[in-house]
Formats: structure tokens, C-alpha cells, sequence
């Protein structure tokens, strides 16, 4: 993603997504639209930032919660459709990630109930519940203002209660289905509900003419297959080893050779990644597929050694480690090629290749 931190609380970054500019020019064109001026136009201005004050306060909800369980959250990111807080994994456990997911909705209704109790004693009535015909008007008051920020909070906690993925429902029902049945049937089962209910959106949406409606019926029934397909890949994983499935017989390429012996190897078929190796046989780096391509590409094969193009970024993992723990972590730091070492020896190497057909012939055969 494409965004830029704002913010560090709790040693989470806070991210805008590129996206979110766009969004705040078209909120100033709607307010203008509308005739909003001057003092109007702030009001309803603060309420949308407000509004998305809000969704951060959810999202660290889901990322405070995390923490509890071990799971660290990589950042927040703002943008147009809401927030993501972006967690290095699932918890373990099926009721721990009930926890998180339903965290986020419950600091919803936490902000709503201290705005309600702050706002009854102040005015002794119940009149800041009352909405507006056009509920633009009630945000040029501060009565009006988080009154209907009550209500916005109320719809945030209710709509992302919504079973279906990637809704924060749709995550409390995998874990409470996964309970029951395990993380894969359950995720399997809840894309299942989270599908049905994207179909129903869309063909509402088609007698309604509400086309935003249709969208976020595509939008869900996608994420509702790409959360099985993720789990499905995790459990092909999770059984299995990096000494099961490395490279033993890998190339070694030394730091002086030019870049065209790594392309002659590489076109030939197998590898697509490689070890650099000094004169005293210690890694200095690797050269990654994207680096090959990119060298034949500037017409630099022949003319440039492996020690000029190499990234210095090299990751060692043991032979016991999960393909799993593997597979998250070299997403993660975007490593193309590991080196498994054991006692400090060099015993393989796995790359995202390996891994990638892997995870083919696996998924075929749950097909």
C-alpha cells in the first residue's frame, strides 16, 4: 500500500493511505455543494475527522487486544473505506481471535456510551438523540455534533457485526465456528455465509439501483474467498518443515562472478534466486529473481559482478522452522531466498519459487 505515517501510539504506526486526499477533496466539494460556508463548513469538516478518530480508536481496539496475545501489530492505515490495523498474523487460538476481532466493535460502543453520558448530564434530556430530516444540521451545533457521532458509532458497532469477511463478523463467527470445528472447516464455513450474504447484497442492490450496494457485495464475496484460501494455505503449512522440502544441492555464486553466469543458470530452469558467496565462503548477500530480470533488462549481465547487484538483506532460519512461521516471515521482510542453517552450517536454501509450487501441487490435491 501506498500510504504515509501520521502518527505513533503505542508503538503502532498510524498510516494514510494516498487515497485519503482524494477523499477530503470530495468531502470539501460535498460540503460546498451543499452550501457550506465558513463556520458550516469546519463543523462538518471536524465531524469527519471525528468520524475517522473513531475507526483509528476501533482499530486500536483490534491491535491492543493483539498484543495481549503475543500478535504485534505492523501498522494502521487510514483510508477512504475506513481502517485496517495490519497484524503479523492471526492468534493461535480461536477464542483469542474472537477477542481481537470483537475488541475493535466494543471501543465503538464505548465512545458511544461516554458521549451519551457526558451529553444526558450535561442537558438533562434526551434531545441530542434526535436526527434531523438532513443530518447535515445537526453538526452545527456541539449538541447536534456528538449526538450524531453516538449514532455513527452505534452504526460502525452494528455494521461491522455483519458476519462476512472482511467485517469484523465475519472473523468473530470463523472463531466461533472454529471452536467447533477448526480453523479451516470454520473459515471454510463462515466464507460460505459471507458469500451468501454478499449475493444477497448484490441482488438487492440491482432492484434498488444502489450501486455502491453491488460493489461492496463483490468486495465481500472476494474477501470471503481469499480468507479460506489463506487459512487452507496456512494449514498446508503449518505441518511441515523447511527441511522437508529445501535445496540441497544449491548453486553457490561468488561475489566477483559477472551477472551473466547467474542468468545462464537462471534461464536454464530450477533456481530463481541465489546465495552470493565470498572467498572465505560466508554469505554476503543474494540476488533475487526481480534483480536477475531487472539486470538482463539494463543490458548490465555482462559488464556487472554479483558483489554490485546483490542485497545485503539475508535471511537464516533453521531446518525445524514451520513452512509457515517461514513462508509469513519472508512476506513480511520480502525475502526471496532463505538459507537454512543448522549448528551454523549451511544445510539449504528455500526460496518463494519452492514455496509458490509447494503450495500449487497442495492446493490442488484440496481441490
Amino acid at each position: 500500500m501506498k500510504s504515509i505515517q501520521v502518527a505513533k501510539f503505542a508503538n503502532i504506526p498510524i498510516k494514510i493511505h494516498w487515497s485519503f486526499g482524494l477523499f477530503v477533496v470530495l468531502i470539501v466539494g460535498y460540503g460546498l455543494s451543499n452550501d457550506m460556508r465558513g463556520t458550516d463548513l469546519v463543523w462538518f469538516l471536524g465531524f469527519i475527522g471525528a468520524m475517522f478518530i473513531c475507526v483509528i480508536l476501533h482499530e486500536y481496539g483490534h491491535a491492543i487486544s493483539a498484543r495481549r496475545y503475543g500478535v504485534k501489530t505492523i501498522d494502521i492505515i487510514i483510508s477512504p473505506i475506513g481502517g485496517l490495523a495490519r497484524l503479523e498474523k492471526l492468534p493461535e487460538k480461536p477464542i483469542h481471535e474472537f477477542v481481537v476481532a470483537i475488541a475493535g466493535p466494543l471501543v465503538n460502543v464505548v465512545i458511544a456510551l461516554c458521549l451519551f453520558t457526558i451529553l444526558f448530564i450535561t442537558f438533562q434530556d434526551l434531545s441530542f438523540l434526535v436526527v434531523n430530516e438532513n443530518p447535515l444540521d445537526n453538526i452545527i451545533t456541539p449538541k447536534g455534533f456528538f449526538g450524531l457521532l453516538i449514532w455513527t458509532n452505534m452504526i460502525l458497532f452494528l455494521f461491522n457485526l455483519i458476519p462476512a469477511f472482511p467485517m469484523d463478523g465475519g472473523r468473530i463467527l470463523r472463531a466461533l465456528l472454529s471452536m467447533r470445528f477448526g480453523r479451516v472447516r470454520g473459515t471454510q464455513w463462515a466464507a460460505i455465509v459471507g458469500r451468501a450474504l454478499a449475493i444477497g447484497f448484490i441482488i438487492f442492490a440491482v432492484f434498488t439501483s444502489d450501486y455502491m450496494l453491488i460493489f461492496i457485495g463483490i468486495f465481500v464475496f472476494v474477501m470471503a474467498g481469499n480468507q479460506k484460501n489463506q487459512v487452507v494455505i496456512e494449514s498446508i503449512l503449518d505441518t511441515v518443515t523447511a527441511s522437508d522440502i529445501m535445496n540441497t544441492k544449491f548453486s553457490k555464486i561468488h561475489i566477483s562472478e559477472p551477472l551473466q553466469t547467474i542468468y545462464d543458470q537462471y534461464i536454464r530452469g530450477g533456481e530463481k534466486n541465489y546465495l552470493i558467496f565470498d572467498s572465505m565462503d560466508n554469505i554476503s548477500g543474494v540476488v533475487p529473481e526481480l534483480f536477475i530480470r531487472q539486470a538482463y533488462h539494463d543490458n548490465l549481465l555482462a559488464t556487472t559482478t554479483a558483489n554490485a547487484y546483490m542485497s545485503t538483506k539475508i535471511m537464516r532460519a533453521t531446518p525445524q522452522i514451520s513452512l509457515k512461521d517461514l513462508f509469513e516471515k519472508m512476506n513480511r521482510e520480502g525475502i526471496a531466498i532463505a538459507a537454512i542453517e543448522e549448528e551454523g552450517n549451511l544445510v539449504g536454501v528455500i526460496d518463494r519459487n519452492m514455496l509458490q509450487n509447494y503450495l500449487q501441487l497442495h492446493m490442488s490435491r484440496r481441490k
